[in-house]
């Protein structure tokens, strides 16, 4: 332990380098500056709370002694935790490196639960039941995915399924940031799914699961139709894999080697 006597001895090293001006690393130094002023001044050796702050005002005068205005923060990036620590058991996800995206897109996401299905397990033990989730998020913006998750608990299986669509997330090319470019048909499994491109303020009116899917990757005017099978799990992975099957008219023209010109943009004008 140094002694008292010793403090004095201490240079005021913030006045030579201001780097080394660091209450943190100096509290010490400056507790033996504290105690020498003290035990200088026996007038000031009782502990009430106007003479310590009167004890504290000298020091701070004579060493030029600055405390911050807040406390010393220092931001913690996100990859430095992991996923499994952020995340024991709970019901709410968090931003992690892994998912594919970065925080500012991963608060705007949006995230809509299509299907909830109980399933159980028979055993010679008993019966071991299961929740499965199809969960499907977007931006709004063009990106969207779709995840499936399992698990006992419904929060959990969530979880699992809104990661796993986040990092299944894929980009949709849309007309004027509204519509499809042109009608498809597309046959997945026993479904048939049929989307028409309308006008500008025409609406999303297709089938309800489709509906969802739409908004999270932001179509505006959409019209479709669903026949055949409409289970929801088949539905939702036909309609990404029929959204992610347009053709853009530029790779059209030139494949073809003709000039493309839309006619829309240049009598009405470009939205």
């Amino acid at each position: 332990m140094i002694p008292i006597s010793e403090a004095s001895k201490f240079p005021d090293l913030s006045k030579i380098d201001p780097v080394y001006d660091d209450v943190t690393e100096n509290s010490s130094v400056i507790e033996l500056w504290r105690r020498q002023l003290v035990e200088s001044k026996k007038n000031l050796s009782d502990t009430s709370s106007a003479t310590s702050l009167a004890v504290q005002a000298e020091l701070e005068k004579k060493h030029n002694i600055q405390y911050p205005s807040a406390p010393y923060h220092i931001p913690v990036p996100e990859s430095l935790v992991d996923f499994k620590d952020l995340v024991p058991m709970g019901d709410e996800l968090y931003w992690s490196p892994d998912l594919g995206i970065s925080f500012k897109d991963f608060t705007n996401l949006t995230k809509k639960v299509l299907l909830m299905r109980r399933t159980v397990q028979m055993t010679r033990k008993g019966k071991i039941p299961s929740m499965t989730v199809l969960v499907v998020v977007g931006n709004c913006r063009g990106g969207a995915g779709y995840g499936e998750g399992k698990d006992s608990e419904v929060p959990k299986a969530i979880l699992k399924a809104t990661r796993k669509a986040i990092k299944n997330m894929t980009y949709f090319h849309r007309y004027d940031n509204r519509t499809i470019y042109h009608d498809i048909y597309y046959k997945y499994k026993a479904s048939k799914l049929f989307f028409w491109a309308r006008r500008p303020g025409f609406g999303v009116k297709v089938n309800p699961v489709i509906h969802e899917v739409a908004k999270c990757i932001g179509f505006d005017d959409l019209a479709g139709k669903c026949r055949g099978s409409r289970n929801p799990m088949n539905v939702v992975k036909g309609t990404f894999a029929a959204l992610a099957s347009q053709k853009l008219p530029e790779v059209i023209a030139r494949s073809r080697g003709i000039k493309l010109v839309d006619v829309q943009h240049v009598y009405y004008g470009k939205n």
